[in-house]
C-alpha cells in the first residue's frame, strides 16, 4: 500500500524508475516521451552529462536558497553560466 496521496485517486500509475534523453522509462521498460514542464520544472533531457556535472557543481556551492527571500548568482546569469 503506498502511503503517497495520488493526483489521480481511481488510476494505476506506471512506476517510473530511469530517464534517458527525452524518455522516462518504468518498470516494465515501456518508454513515455517526457514533455513535462511548468512554472518550477522544465526538462533538461535526463541522463545528459553536461546538465548532472552543473547541477553536482551547484550542489557543492549552494543547494537552495527560495527566490522569496534570495536571489543567487545561477539565477541571475542570464544562459545559465555560473562559472
Amino acid at each position: 500500500m503506498s502511503h503517497v496521496f495520488p493526483r489521480h485517486c481511481r488510476a494505476t500509475l506506471p512506476t517510473a524508475v530511469r530517464g534517458d534523453g527525452i524518455y522516462l522509462y518504468d518498470a516494465q521498460g515501456k518508454a513515455y516521451l517526457d514533455g513535462s514542464g511548468g512554472a518550477a520544472v522544465s526538462c533538461l533531457g535526463h541522463s545528459d552529462p553536461d546538465v548532472i556535472s552543473a547541477i553536482k557543481t551547484q550542489l557543492d556551492t549552494l543547494d537552495f536558497a527560495h527566490t522569496g527571500f534570495f536571489t543567487s548568482a545561477p539565477a541571475e546569469i542570464a544562459g545559465g553560466s555560473v562559472d
